[in-house]
């Protein structure tokens, strides 16, 4: 389920009610392995009625790095549009085939978790009155699109979120907590586009809600630091572990720069990501694959750059597979499943954020070289560099112990930790979408800003942040009366400096579904 746009709803299509099923019926399986490992069986058993089709990307690319491509095709006529798919990517097959699966649960999870649940319909203010300050999340805490008209007094829907410290129950806007437009209540307008930041799938809730905040605190620590923004930080990797030199060496001997850069490592965390080209641009699989990034936040630096450099390599082929031609993609394809996915997609892609659609149809028309030239003063570029031995680590040995390490941290730094609990009941499988006031996303893309990255703007004078008279483009940053205290005074977001420096980069930060853009492209050639 992609990313729409809140002009026009795929829910509106809805035929009836989702149908009730019974985990772990058969599933129709298609090009699995025979020995699949059982964190995969589990998150199979939990998807709804369907035909799962499964395939490996690795031969899309030199790299040879492990990815495999997994959707469902679902039965149920309610999901109109909904076409629930997951890349995922590792050192192994099996570790790729979890990730995969993993990602269709978060998919899908939420949405079913979410829309029988009773909805409070109400003001933050008229909450407050009936259950309490801490029990209603504030609007104003949570990072509005620069001049929203949204506050305290608006009238908006509220679903249940658990604190994670204590167990309570907190009442979060839909519009923060849901990831689909299918969990809204018919006509409902969110005001601002939904996102799947912060979920998370594991054995239990403690994981998935690690694995959330991790991601949660990624973008957090990268937002206004990399893409259109990129600060140039290489990464001196002299002493890295022999697993993450023997990438790199290899990655150089294909003929591929991989750059490690420097984030931050706000809450003694290591904040990272990896970006490259081709020495010879031509060598790409396909040109959208020199966009690609592998992003990283984690307590162990090692595995920090680890995941990083393995994203890295999985991005370029998924890139390449979901925005390159369509005959690219069915080279690793089954006969059809290609048409198949767009057919069943189609209500869906119709919907998307025309913006995204556009200028990745801008992109995937420039040669290599082309692509390179956008890029190369911003993503590639090389400014200064920080030692890797300085980056801050703590040993965490499984996904548990990193995900505790990630909480203890916000609660040290005063955060509330929330989370939707979207686990399928009596599964075995935990599902959540972590949710924490103060963490920021989609500054650039949506203009959402908070107090959070307003100061760290101000902190490097940059012009993004203004004070003084607002107009159509300063808009305020919305924030407690307590917040614009600290700055003294109102402070505003420049969105039309904000639209300017993203510019030809917005594919960076919104992608279409997979095959839009290039189907888009194949019509528009037959309309010619």
């Amino acid at each position: 389920m992609s990313e729409h746009d809140q002009d026009g709803r795929a829910r509106d299509a809805r035929i009836a009610a989702p149908r009730p099923y019974r985990y772990g019926a058969p599933r129709r399986i298609e090009g699995l392995p025979a020995g699949l490992p059982e964190p995969v069986r589990a998150y199979l058993d939990v998807l709804p009625p369907g035909r799962v089709v499964g395939f490996p990307l690795a031969p899309l690319d030199r790299t040879g790095v492990p990815v495999w491509f997994v959707s469902l095709f679902l039965d149920d006529p309610f999901f109109v549009g909904a076409m629930p798919s997951g890349i995922g990517y590792g050192a192994t097959d099996d570790e790729a085939l979890i990730g995969a699966v993993a990602e269709i649960a978060e998919n899908l999870m939420p949405s079913l978790a979410v829309m029988p649940r009773k909805k409070e319909r109400g003001s933050y203010d008229d909450l407050v009155r009936v259950f309490g300050a801490g029990a209603v999340a504030d609007p104003l805490t949570l990072c509005l699109p620069a001049g929203s008209p949204v506050g305290r007094g608006t009238t908006l829907e509220w679903t249940p979120t658990i604190r994670a410290r204590t167990g309570e129950t907190v009442l979060m806007p839909l519009d923060i907590a849901a990831t689909d437009y299918f969990e809204l209540s018919e006509g409902y307008k969110p005001f601002t586009n939904l996102i799947t930041n912060g979920l998370g799938a594991g054995p239990d809730v403690e994981f998935a809600l690690g694995h959330g905040l991790l991601e949660l605190l990624q973008r957090d620590g990268n937002g206004l630091l990399f893409r259109a923004l990129d600060q140039g930080v290489m990464l001196d990797l002299d002493g890295i572990g022999p697993e993450n030199r023997a990438m790199l060496d290899r990655l150089q001997a294909l003929g591929i720069r991989a750059l490690p850069k420097f984030a931050t490592d706000q809450f003694g965390l290591t904040n990272i990501y990896v970006v490259g080209y081709d020495r010879n641009p031509a060598d790409a699989p396909a040109p959208i694959a020199l966009s690609a990034c592998g992003e990283a936040c984690d307590p162990d630096r090692e595995r920090a750059l680890r995941k990083a450099l393995l994203e890295f390599q999985a991005a370029r082929v998924r890139k390449a597979f979901g925005h390159g031609p369509l005959s690219f993609a069915e080279r690793v394809t089954p006969p059809g499943y290609v048409r198949a996915f767009i057919e069943k997609a189609l209500p869906s892609l119709d919907l998307e954020e025309s913006r995204a659609l556009k200028a990745m149809l801008e992109w995937i028309v420039l040669p290599p070289e082309g692509l390179h030239d956008v890029l190369k003063d911003t993503v590639y570029s090389e400014r200064s560099t920080k030692a890797f031995s300085e980056l801050p680590t703590t040993p965490a040995a499984d996904g548990h112990a990193r995900g505790r390490i990630a909480r203890e941290r916000l609660d040290e730094a005063g955060f509330d930790v929330l989370y939707v609990d979207c686990s399928p009941p009596g599964s075995g499988i935990g599902v959540v979408k972590a949710i924490v006031p103060g963490l920021e996303v989609e500054t650039m893309s949506y203009h959402r800003i908070g107090e959070r990255n307003a100061r760290k703007l101000v902190e490097r004078d940059h012009p993004l942040i203004r004070f003084g008279q607002e107009s159509d483009s300063l808009r305020p940053v919305r924030l407690t009366p307590e917040a614009i205290e600290r700055f003294r005074g109102q402070p505003l977001f420049d969105t039309a400096l904000a639209d300017r420096i993203v510019g030809s980069h917005y594919p960076l930060y919104r992608e279409p579904e997979s095959h839009h853009a290039p189907f888009r492209l194949e019509q528009q050639g037959r309309a010619a």
